[in-house]
């Protein structure tokens, strides 16, 4: 035989193997639950319908995810505090800029200034940045609760399933095994 032939056929079957022992991105698996970013908070859809907090809590205790449970849990006592101290930091910012109106009188001369408080100025800055950061872990929580959720969900749906595959074994050898 050809040598040419024989290094076409011995590519041939080794692409052929490689290419059985690949994988399609597995589209078996629908998300049922969603979360969806608004402008201050994330909404949980469960298949596409708004969920409540009390049904999104019940989903995961059916599902025994105790982790998207806490994380759940816990975005509830970020999210309140946030809008507060956003706008508690744009007053305060608002107010230094402002300033307070003094006046002056230099000459016999009656003269108008502000005052205008370089630390009232930053520790608005410094609370509207807070209150921004709670805002967004609150939404990080949330949405991590349900991604959590969905990949519990889609590894159970998994170990459901026969793996069957052809290619290399475990013991390095080439043939057709399965998992259960």
């Amino acid at each position: 035989m050809n040598k040419s032939k024989i290094l076409k056929t011995s590519i041939f079957i080794f692409t052929l193997i490689i290419s059985l022992n690949t994988y399609s991105q597995d589209s078996t698996f629908v998300a049922s639950l969603t979360h969806q970013r608004g402008f201050i908070d994330t909404r949980i859809l469960h298949l596409g319908v708004k969920s409540s907090s009390k049904n999104t809590l019940a989903l995961f205790e059916q599902a025994n995810a105790q982790k998207s449970i806490k994380l759940y849990k816990k975005s509830k006592y970020f999210l309140p505090v946030g809008p507060p101290l956003v706008l508690g930091g744009i007053y305060l910012g608002y107010d230094a800029i402002k300033g307070t109106k003094m006046q002056a009188e230099v000459d016999g001369k009656l003269y108008t200034y502000y005052v205008r408080p370089i630390e009232q100025l930053l520790g608005g800055i410094a609370v509207f940045a807070v209150g921004i950061c709670m805002i967004e872990y609150a939404n990080e929580f949330k949405a991590k609760s349900v991604d959590l959720y969905n990949e519990n969900q889609k590894n159970k749906q998994k170990s459901d399933k026969l793996d069957l595959k052809v290619g290399f074994t475990p013991s390095g050898k080439v043939g057709l095994y399965a998992n259960f």
